[in-house]
């Protein structure tokens, strides 16, 4: 079987981890695995492909929204499936989710599949709402299955009309959560309490409203520290924040670390203020590390994080309430340690890396049967283990 992944970027984030363990079990199961992206990349994430998957970069699929650069990436997209005549394109992210299966389609690829890492239409202003929607609509009829990474992507994108319901599954994103279960606590640690926050420094994030609440906090707790893990454009914009905030010595940003399971292990208590995710891979990091979370009420957080037992929800429109309920974490004897017991028997097999890759197999082998198609790619698939 030929497959190609396509993914608009290829940087530090959850979406091209979950893309490039599936590709790698794709290679080891023995098919033929290509990994399509576009102009942005980080040379350590391109690092972890196997070298069985074959990679192509497409610098001119980018991120913005450019008429003329996502015409002449559709053009370059469609050659390419023209050539290569793939058994499957699954496609990943927003940009790519959108032109690959366009070109997909007018290259008549046999199975085109669609990773809803994320919804672009989930918490957006109304005008970007109704384009991000629009465009969704118009190549979900070319879709014959979409791979949401939680219950709530699922039910997103049924609510929103995209394709019929049987043709969405939920395949959870796979990661080793051992790391975390088992991470030793790094030298260096600050004194005091320890708050640590794992994102990309974009807007979505929510850093900046996030270091407002946490100065309020550090007024009144003079020891607390914020470690900040990610990379992004608004870090220069975050520090000269900081420092007007007068915190600059209990904020630290710590960049990117393969060291972070490390630092989650360090940490009192866990946060990710995000405005748009699909099921964020770092808050089962967090759970996995046993930690009380604090996280905002995003679609499928609550099969992770149940508000009260391991952690805290906070909903989009009652931001302040994250400062109330880290303030109780740190004052209230006896809360944050029952909320990190609560985190360290959570069930979290569902995420076992193992589980992922033959889940993803299953569907498109169904596919194949559905559409009469397995002699395309021969009855060894059907069995093939994978590596």
């Amino acid at each position: 079987m030929r497959i190609v992944h396509a993914i608009t970027c290829l940087l530090r984030a959850g979406a091209e981890e979950n893309t490039i363990a599936t590709c790698n079990a794709q290679a080891a199961r023995g098919y033929d695995v290509w990994l399509v992206f576009g102009r942005d990349v980080d040379q350590s994430t391109l690092a972890m492909v196997d070298d069985r998957v074959q990679t192509v970069q497409e610098s001119i699929l980018l991120r913005e929204i450019s008429p003329v650069a996502d015409a002449r990436a559709t053009f370059r997209l469609t050659r390419f499936f023209r050539e290569i005549a793939p058994d499957v394109v699954h496609t990943h992210q927003s940009k790519a989710g959108f032109l690959a299966r366009y070109a997909a389609r007018r290259a008549k690829v046999p199975i085109i599949l669609h990773g809803v890492h994320i919804l672009p239409f989930l918490n957006v202003s109304a005008p970007k709402r109704a384009v991000y929607l629009a465009m969704e609509r118009l190549v979900a009829p070319y879709t014959d299955a979409f791979l949401s990474v939680s219950k709530g992507m699922r039910d997103a994108g049924i609510a929103a009309g995209l394709g019929k319901p049987d043709q969405h599954h939920i395949v959870y994103s796979g990661m080793d959560l051992e790391r975390f279960r088992n991470a030793s606590v790094p030298d260096g640690r600050p004194t005091g309490s320890m708050i640590v926050f794992v994102a990309s420094l974009e807007e979505r994030k929510q850093h900046s409203a996030f270091i407002r609440i946490f100065a309020n906090l550090v007024g009144r707790h003079p020891d607390l520290t914020l470690c900040l893990f990610g990379q992004g454009e608004l870090e220069d914009p975050l520090k000269a924040e900081v420092a007007d905030l007068g915190v600059g010595g209990n904020v630290r940003f710590m960049g990117f670390r393969s060291d972070v399971e490390q630092w989650i292990a360090a940490a009192d208590i866990c946060v990710l203020p995000s405005l748009r995710e699909g099921l964020p891979r770092v808050v089962v990091q967090y759970v996995a590390a046993g930690k009380p979370v604090v996280v905002t009420d995003l679609p499928g957080i609550e099969e992770i994080v149940q508000d009260g037992e391991n952690g805290f929800v906070v909903g989009m429109k009652a931001f302040g309430d994250m400062e109330n309920v880290i303030e109780r974490l740190l004052s209230e004897h006896g809360l944050a340690e029952r909320m990190a017991r609560a985190s360290r028997v959570v069930d979290l097999s569902r995420w076992s890396v193992a589980g992922m890759e033959p889940k993803i197999n299953e569907i498109v082998l169904g596919l194949f049967r559905k559409k009469g198609l397995e002699a395309r790619i021969g009855p060894h698939a059907v069995s093939a283990p994978a590596k």
